[in-house]
């Protein structure tokens, strides 16, 4: 857990602040990341956990987009099977792309061949890596590059940070202006240039994956800039 991490939870609680843990790591279910998040000592619940296939789920049902094939882990397509999706490989109406950590040559050679019929294929996020203990490992943007080079196609829509789609309906949900939000993260192409292209005010935080030359050197710029949470 990052230091200060939990009090700065606890804090939030006291002032009553409505707050979200916002990932785009979809090799995970909002279940699975709160099972994770309430083991590292969090102890947050269901409704202040986001995930970028969440509002990616609500899409395709809002377009009426049932018949779809993913490339995603085991608990990742039961959880769109869960959500009422259908796993179509031969004609479907949409693909989705997910960071796929259980990804094969099998599932990238249908995915590509399905976009270059022409079915519309949408990701979670465009992170290009993930960070795990043992460094920094490829992420959804690396398969994203892979299918451009082979099909010449990039995704119709991106779901996660920094597309403004994950946080509106929350600010909806609340009835709050963007003005009245506050992001906080570490990676300046994500969680930065979300409320960049926004009136939401951002807060970078160095103690993760951003240091204080690369923000210099950087045409994505913060509100306010703090080491830590």
């Amino acid at each position: 857990v990052l230091s200060g991490a939990i009090n700065f939870l606890r804090k939030l609680k006291e002032y009553r602040k409505i707050f979200y843990i916002l990932t785009n790591n979809s090799s995970r279910t909002p279940a699975q990341h709160l099972k994770k998040f309430n083991q590292l000592g969090l102890e947050v619940g269901l409704d202040n956990v986001l995930v970028s296939i969440q509002p990616l789920v609500d899409y395709l049902k809002q377009k009426e987009m049932k018949r779809v094939f993913w490339v995603a882990n085991n608990e990742v397509g039961d959880y769109f099977q869960q959500e009422g999706l259908v796993l179509d490989e031969d004609k479907p109406q949409a693909i989705v792309l997910t960071f796929d950590n259980e990804i094969t040559y099998q599932k990238m050679e249908k995915l590509t061949h399905l976009v270059r019929t022409g079915v519309d294929y949408y990701a979670t996020h465009c992170d290009i890596v993930c960070p795990t203990e043992l460094g920094p490992v490829p992420d959804i943007g690396t398969f994203i590059k892979v299918i451009e080079m082979t099909t010449g196609k990039i995704p119709k829509k991106i779901f996660g940070k920094p597309n403004l789609s994950i946080v509106e309906p929350v600010l909806k949900k609340h009835r709050l202006h963007p003005r009245q939000a506050v992001v906080v993260g570490d990676r300046l192409y994500t969680d930065i240039k979300m409320a960049q292209d926004s009136a939401i005010t951002s807060v970078l935080v160095l103690s993760g994956e951003t240091k204080r030359e690369d923000y210099e050197e950087s045409e994505i710029k913060s509100d306010i800039v703090i080491s830590d949470v």
